[in-house]
């Protein structure tokens, strides 16, 4: 409240503030006066914001933490089955990697139905579900004298229930890393290699020693009880719950003038800090205004193809290299090796920064283009394998395996952001299900037909060959991305024979044109708003 002169005069004297004070003090709720109030209020709100900080970050990165041990436990369940089905015996291969099927089905039955029950009951509460009853039917894998069509139905209730794990920790990392989100959607994304070649390992040497593979199964039921709880007791429902709260998400539009904007999920705009680098590590994510639904699918079915080349290998790799006169347990542990050294050294740059930034839609293009190349120095290398010497052929196989690395985080992070920040759900249910629809749910089943018909030299020639069209997938991509952006001269000539067309035979302009002319009106008065100090994008909002 202001004073007038006669006030200030007849007032007692202002109190000076002091220098030792509270919490209250210093966020701004002590002093007398309005000048040390004024005071207050510009030197001290950034140090209490920082302190007020601090907890929530080491308790974000405990959760995050706890969800890493998590999906740990449940990719090395895959490689545990993987490992188990290829460590059967049996006359037929096709029936034992079928194992590897079932999970896909699971899956793919599972995941067309993950939105609508998020959308119905809540993302949080679902997969709340879906981890208890995971962790019920993991434990049925250590039932005594289990039969391989038990081993089916199990793993088919698995990959089921397992559906929703992926898409909800894609939306968690979007909301509580997205300053972090390079880093963290790395070392998520390694669990994957990771856990799988620890239970590839794992269930072939247990069958080995003579041990029962089921212990496997018991390692994984234990150590994803151990990560579940802990995050439920550390995050609670502010930090598990995505629902809660508010969420500001960064839009960026491909027109000219390649402006960004803040806009929450609801619509509105917020002012963008003009000291803000978006080049920088700190940067938020950026999504496209609209759906770009070409570069989605082409970078989506290329992903699908690459990785189906690295879990594929995992099928053919023990036959191909004993008849190759490698020992079945340097086979195990070399693979294993350079499956989880490569892509861990491969994805570490393409998640650098340094190269490519998958997490601005800004930078796009760029992005592509890397994939594009390290895909096809793969593809090269990976074509070649079948007839280097036996002493390259290891060599050669890391060299494959370190450059398609570098392929899954950066593909994730295009398909993650491509279809903007409302659908990131939707967006990683697409990935997986065309994944498991074209190449995990039929590939382990065929590469062992394939063995049993054709051997494990023709297999394995097919499995190479899975690089070679993920490599054009990549360069496919890149040609969407060029052709579909607005800027582009073949954009702006369809446009134009658009406009052309419009006209009707009396020189009238048609419907579409004056909607067409609305949206540029509404673009130029948005623009305008840029000179107080918020940068607005029209007709392409959400």
């Amino acid at each position: 409240l202001k004073q007038g002169p006669s006030a200030r005069e007849s007032g007692p004297a202002p109190a000076q503030p002091r220098r030792g004070f509270g919490r209250a003090d210093a966020c701004g709720g002590g002093g007398n006066s309005a000048e040390t109030k004024g005071s207050m209020s510009t030197s001290t709100p950034r140090s209490c914001g920082e302190a007020d900080e601090e907890p929530e970050r080491r308790r974000t990165s405990l959760v995050y933490f706890l969800f890493l041990i998590a999906y740990l436990s449940v990719q090395f369940g895959h490689g545990c089955n993987i490992g188990v089905a290829v460590s059967l015996p049996g006359s037929s291969k096709a029936m034992n990697l079928a194992l590897g099927s079932w999970v896909m089905v699971g899956v793919c039955l599972g995941l067309p139905i993950t939105p609508w029950l998020c959308r119905t009951f809540g993302v949080f509460q679902v997969c709340s579900i879906c981890v208890l009853v995971d962790f019920v039917v993991i434990l049925m894998m250590m039932w005594p004298g289990i039969s391989l069509p038990q081993i089916y139905f199990v793993r088919f209730l698995v990959g089921f229930f397992e559906a929703p794990f992926l898409p909800y920790l894609q939306e968690w990392l979007a909301r509580f890393g997205k300053h972090t989100w390079n880093v963290w959607n790395t070392v998520l994304h390694a669990m994957v290699p990771l856990g799988e070649n620890l239970g590839y390992i794992v269930a072939q040497e247990l069958v080995a020693a003579g041990y029962c593979w089921q212990w496997a199964f018991a390692g994984q039921a234990l150590a994803l009880a151990v990560a579940a709880i802990g995050v439920y007791y550390v995050g609670g429902r502010r930090y598990l719950d995505l629902s809660y709260g508010d969420k500001t998400q960064t839009f960026v539009d491909d027109q000219p003038a390649g402006a960004v904007s803040h806009r929450s999920l609801d619509g509105s705009c917020e002012g963008s800090p003009q000291s803000e680098d978006l080049g920088s590590g700190d940067a938020e994510v950026e999504y496209p205004v609209t759906e770009r639904w070409m570069v989605y699918w082409a970078t989506n079915a290329s992903l699908a193809a690459q990785l189906g080349f690295l879990s594929g290998a995992k099928y053919v790799i023990r036959d191909y290299a004993t008849n190759l006169g490698f020992s079945l347990h340097f086979t195990i542990f070399t693979f294993s090796a350079i499956a989880l050294i490569g892509p861990a050294l491969g994805g570490s740059v393409a998640m650098s920064g340094g190269v490519v930034r998958p997490d601005q839609w800004s930078q796009h293009k760029r992005t592509l283009t890397f994939l594009a190349c390290t895909s096809s120095v793969a593809a090269v290398v990976a074509v070649m394998l079948p007839y280097l010497p036996q002493s390259l052929f290891w060599p050669a196989l890391f060299v494959t395996f370190t450059a398609a690395g570098g392929v899954y985080p950066a593909a994730q992070g295009i398909i993650n952001i491509a279809l903007t920040a409302s659908r990131v759900i939707e967006a990683s249910v697409y990935q997986v299900q065309c994944n498991n629809i074209l190449f995990a749910m039929p590939m382990p089943y065929l590469i062992g037909k394939s063995m049993d018909q054709f051997g494990y030299a023709a297999s394995f020639h097919v499995v190479t060959c899975l690089q070679l069209l993920s490599a054009a997938g990549f360069v496919l991509a890149v040609v969407a991305a060029t052709f579909t952006e607005e800027r582009s001269a073949w954009h702006r000539l369809v446009n134009r024979g658009q406009r052309d067309s419009s006209e009707g035979p009396d020189g009238q302009t048609s419907d579409i044109e004056l909607t067409q002319q609305c949206r540029e009106g509404r673009r130029n008065s948005d623009s305008e708003n840029d000179e107080n100090g918020r940068l607005v994008h029209g007709g392409g909002g959400l």
